[in-house]
């Protein structure tokens, strides 16, 4: 049909391989980070207490999480590609909503700029496992996300930088701008729909998510993979709300702000050399090193977090080389363990990783920093990381 024709296109010739999915990874980055820092600080601004920030969080995470399950008929519904198209809709209303700069337009922001995300991320992933093949996994991921890494590290400066300057209107145009070329490079692309749940095909009867949820619980190694991304996750919303927080109250201001959040998504970089250090050490070995290594440095942003913000930033700017090495690699502990006629479904149960990290996290810490303070909140980010990273170590199939 010519609705499935794919025409030429700069960013690949052919079919569609790493580079292709890296290209559309990096300018959907970009539409993220331009506001990453930009919507916490935005947040405290009008809801002035990191406590009431996390019940802000936590709020619109519940309501993210009730959105995820929907994507599944969804697709069905409107197929892969206009999925895709809303969820980079739903990025590109977040932004108008920060341009908005009301109290009321900014929990609107976050649940659309979640929801817009999950979309953008299960879709991807579809299109990623119908045409990479499972071998090739350890080269595309670092790929994907060596490529996103430009965006994440400046990203976030500049979004500060701008909303400084320009107010916030600033970054929310650079946001647009990234959402309307992340649209045009896509449809170009014309990219098959294919997989299992190809529109066209007669339909399969729909599935209770709770069929999909005890599918997925059942298998050791999802189960396992979805832990790893939980921790990873945990660790990036801590950082990219918090951190800032952290900077603003302890007087170094927006502008520390935007350096550290920059610098911790600099160390992205590291997935452009994994492929030999995992070949020489194991993905077991590597991932499970890793999410200890960052815990312990947590622990130790938490112990300087009072005493000097500056000393705790960099410790935690420290984590993000180790957590960043599992988002290159993270994903392929799921990849290489779903079935291929599960994916659709256990790719939405997987991803929930997402909404639960952007939900427990902060409705945990609304009560550690109520008794605690920041080293009670940062303690236990690090616990959850050693625990994780040791069933890593423990479980995670040595030939995987």
């Amino acid at each position: 049909m010519a609705f499935h024709v794919r025409h030429p296109v700069l960013i690949t010739a052919g079919q569609p391989g790493a580079w292709t999915f890296s290209g559309l990874f990096f300018l959907e980055s970009v539409a993220r980070a331009a506001l990453v820092t930009v919507l916490p600080l935005t947040v405290y601004a009008a809801f002035p207490s990191k406590e009431t920030v996390s019940l802000v969080y936590t709020c619109v995470s519940l309501a993210a999480l009730a959105v995820s399950f929907t994507i599944p008929p969804l697709v069905r519904a409107l197929s892969r590609r206009w999925t895709y198209t809303l969820g980079a809709a739903l990025v590109g209303l977040c932004a108008l909503l920060v341009a908005l700069g009301a109290g009321w337009a900014l929990p609107l922001a976050l649940l659309v700029r979640t929801s817009g995300a999950a979309m953008l991320n299960i879709t991807l992933s579809l299109y990623i496992m119908d045409n990479i093949d499972r071998k090739d996994l350890v080269r595309s991921e670092p790929l994907r996300l060596g490529a996103s890494t430009l965006a994440w590290s400046a990203g976030p400066f500049a979004g500060v930088w701008l909303m400084q300057r320009y107010g916030a209107l600033a970054p929310s145009a650079l946001s647009l701008a990234a959402v309307a070329t992340l649209l045009a490079a896509f449809w170009t692309l014309r990219l098959a729909e294919g997989g299992p749940i190809r529109p066209g095909l007669p339909p399969k009867p729909a599935r209770n998510p709770a069929h999909a949820i005890r599918r997925f619980a059942a298998q050791p190694r999802l189960r396992l993979a979805w832990a790893i991304a939980f921790a990873r996750s945990s660790f990036w919303v801590t950082f990219f709300i918090y951190i800032p927080i952290l900077m603003v109250e302890g007087g170094l201001g927006p502008t520390a702000a935007g350096l550290a959040v920059a610098a911790g998504n600099l160390m992205l970089f590291t997935n452009l050399f994994l492929r030999g250090v995992v070949a020489r050490l194991s993905l077991r070995r590597v991932m499970g090193s890793a999410l200890l290594a960052a815990g312990g440095l947590a622990l130790v942003t938490g112990l300087s977090s009072l005493a000097s913000p500056a000393a705790a930033a960099v410790a935690m700017v420290a984590a993000a080389f180790f957590v960043a090495t599992l988002d290159g690699l993270g994903p392929i502990a799921f990849l290489r363990a779903v079935r291929a006629h599960e994916r659709p479904a256990m790719t939405t149960v997987y991803r929930t990783y997402l909404d639960a990290s952007e939900l427990l996290p902060p409705l945990a810490y609304f009560f550690l920093f109520m008794a605690f303070g920041y080293p009670g909140a940062f303690a236990a980010l690090a616990a959850l990381l050693a625990v994780v990273g040791l069933l890593t170590l423990r479980h995670l199939p040595r030939g995987m």
